[in-house]
């Protein structure tokens, strides 16, 4: 058992305590104004609803800090809810949209933007490069990033390679599971998306481990993935059951 130091003296932690608390009060007193406006009773019993709802104690008078009980937000998120898309309307939601799209376009037209497309076409410049000095393999990474997911064959084998914080597994030889996905082909300018039902497929998990076993460069990653599963095929048709009793550069016996 590891006993950890947050950090800071009684009277900080007090000062951040008070803090919290006095952004919890003011949370509820804008949403006890809500119920009055949105659901017509009084304030008094509007205090009641929330303090039922949403204020647990410990004997101490102690907020209970367990995840069972639901709780009201401190504000940082969407203004407290008051601000969520879903109170938006039509107008809004557009006028966001078209924020939103904006700042995308100038991030990319950005120094920044335009750094990180040369970095990825060089990626994808040195992967091409790799998959055509490598016969017998072929590959795509689906998603860069949470997750990371590449799918493809080496030496006739199917794939499918997945990593998400920090932790990746390895699929072998993929085969129909009868589930169906609905898969995104196409956005139309009204924003509303076209799918397509497509089967889900699924292998023998043959590897599993951490990030850091992968390499830092987009190749490396792909280098890990064939060489675990040329390594995994090689050791399923190997005749030589006690070889791991053995040096393998001089073969004397370990």
């Amino acid at each position: 058992m590891y006993l950890i130091d947050l950090g800071g003296d009684p009277d900080d932690r007090a000062r951040r305590e008070e803090e919290r608390a006095q952004r919890r009060a003011d949370v509820s007193a804008r949403y006890a104004a809500h119920l009055v406006q949105s659901a017509g009773v009084d304030e008094v019993t509007a205090h009641l609803v929330l303090a039922a709802l949403f204020d647990h104690r410990n004997d101490d008078g102690s907020p209970c800090p367990c995840g069972c009980h639901p709780r009201l937000p401190e504000g940082e998120l969407h203004d407290a809810g008051f601000d969520c898309r879903c109170g938006w309307d039509e107008d809004r939601r557009r006028t966001e949209k078209e924020k939103w799209r904006a700042s995308l376009e100038a991030f990319w037209a950005s120094a920044e933007g335009e750094e990180l497309k040369s970095a990825r076409a060089a990626e994808m410049a040195e992967l091409d490069a790799w998959l055509a000095a490598h016969p017998g393999v072929s590959a795509q990474q689906t998603t860069p990033a949470a997750p990371e997911q590449w799918e493809g064959t080496v030496d006739g084998r199917t794939f499918y390679f997945r990593e998400r914080h920090g932790d990746w597994r390895l699929e072998l030889d993929l085969e129909p599971t009868g589930h169906f996905a609905n898969r995104v082909i196409a956005v139309g300018p009204d924003g509303a998306t076209r799918t397509e039902p497509v089967e889900m497929t699924a292998g023998t998990v043959i590897a599993e481990g951490p990030a850091s076993r992968l390499g830092e460069r987009t190749v490396e990653h792909l280098e890990f993935i064939v060489r675990t599963i040329r390594e995994h095929i090689t050791g399923e048709t190997c005749p030589h059951l006690g070889a791991i009793n053995f040096c393998p550069a001089c073969g004397a016996r370990v």
